[in-house]
């Protein structure tokens, strides 16, 4: 005797999900500026030139703090709103 599965009742999200993946002008900087930051130090650790290692470690460091106050000027991935008002996930059983 087949077994009849219990009815389900979902519910579609508020909005469709994001379609850049992640592809912001905050992830940019971030990206480049770590990427050309670690390039700098390790040139700098080949040549045993400390001023070159600090502009790198700076240039990373700062690549992170201007990401984040670019992502809070609305220039990064905003945050899902995923939860309905009964406290669960859309997804969720």
């Amino acid at each position: 005797m087949p077994q009849t599965p219990e009815p389900q009742s979902y519910t579609l999200p508020p909005t469709a999900p994001f379609t850049n993946h992640g592809r912001t002008k905050a992830a940019w900087v971030l990206m480049w500026g770590v990427c050309l930051g670690f390039l700098l130090t390790a040139l700098g650790l080949m040549l045993s030139q400390m001023v070159v290692i600090i502009i790198g470690v700076v240039l990373a460091v700062g690549s992170v703090v201007v990401s984040l106050v670019m992502r809070g000027m609305g220039l990064g991935q905003p945050s899902p709103v995923t939860v309905g008002q009964d406290g669960r996930d859309w997804y969720s059983a």
